[in-house]
């Protein structure tokens, strides 16, 4: 189970976004919030290696104008990996085992799903790119209570991996990602009693990263294949939380 070797060479795009949503805490976690609190719709996102990177904030701002409450919690705290860390699988795989493992951070998704429940969501769904798609994936084996989850251009999820998850997946694998992987896995959760609901759309054009930090909007190329991954992000949970409010 390893990063792709795009993930480990590719520098993130410098970009500049003015945000439309608000930063605070939950509990001892700093966190970026977007769209209105008390929808009954909620979105744990999980971002990636970079951190707080623009692009990553202005999706979470466009999920959040269409009626989705989101919670983006700086899982890293204010520590995310650098470009030094690029072209050193070393670097990523002791990132892995601690800041980034789940044991670092499963408390934070319980602790997510709680906070918008109690902000009146009647339902929740989690969002992960790259090492946080590995974390949904867990997030669906091991707890209860979400919904529903998308792995956007994903890391370390495994041909295994699949069979355990207990509620809907999306995922939106870029040509990066190991497609044939991804083709039989979802073969396997059509099976399930949620296998309707799952859906997989292949990137195939596009590099690891073009919805995150990696992706440079300012690309026309790019920005339409990002702007098709978050429309199919918005269906996804449209289909799996129907507007309630």
């Amino acid at each position: 189970m390893s990063f792709p070797n795009a993930c480990c060479n590719t520098p993130p795009v410098v970009a500049n976004y003015t945000t439309k949503g608000e930063y605070g805490k939950l509990g001892d976690l700093d966190c970026y919030f977007a769209g209105k609190k008390g929808s009954k719709r909620g979105l744990f996102v999980n971002y990636d290696i970079f951190g707080f990177h623009p692009n990553v904030l202005q999706l979470c701002d466009i999920l959040g104008s269409l009626g989705f409450y989101v919670v983006l919690p700086d899982l890293l705290r204010g520590k995310p990996l650098t470009m030094a860390a690029l072209g050193k699988p070393e670097v990523l795989a002791d990132f892995m085992k601690h800041a980034g493992s789940w044991e670092s951070n499963n408390a934070a998704y319980v602790q997510g799903q709680e906070y918008l429940r109690n902000s009146r969501a009647t339902s929740v769904g989690i969002i992960g790119f790259c090492w946080g798609g590995r974390h949904v994936v867990t997030a669906l084996e091991k707890l209860d209570g979400y919904v529903g989850g998308a792995i956007v251009h994903p890391a370390m999820v495994t041909s295994g991996d699949f069979a355990k998850v207990k509620a809907p997946l999306m995922a939106l694998p870029s040509k990066d990602e190991d497609m044939a992987m991804y083709k039989n896995g979802f073969e396997e959760l059509k099976a399930k009693p949620f296998g309707v609901q799952c859906r997989l759309e292949s990137f195939e054009d596009m590099t690891h990263g073009f919805c995150g930090a990696r992706g440079d909007w300012a690309d026309p190329v790019v920005a339409k294949r990002a702007n098709d991954a978050i429309q199919f992000l918005v269906t996804y949970f449209n289909d799996l939380m129907p507007n309630q409010s």
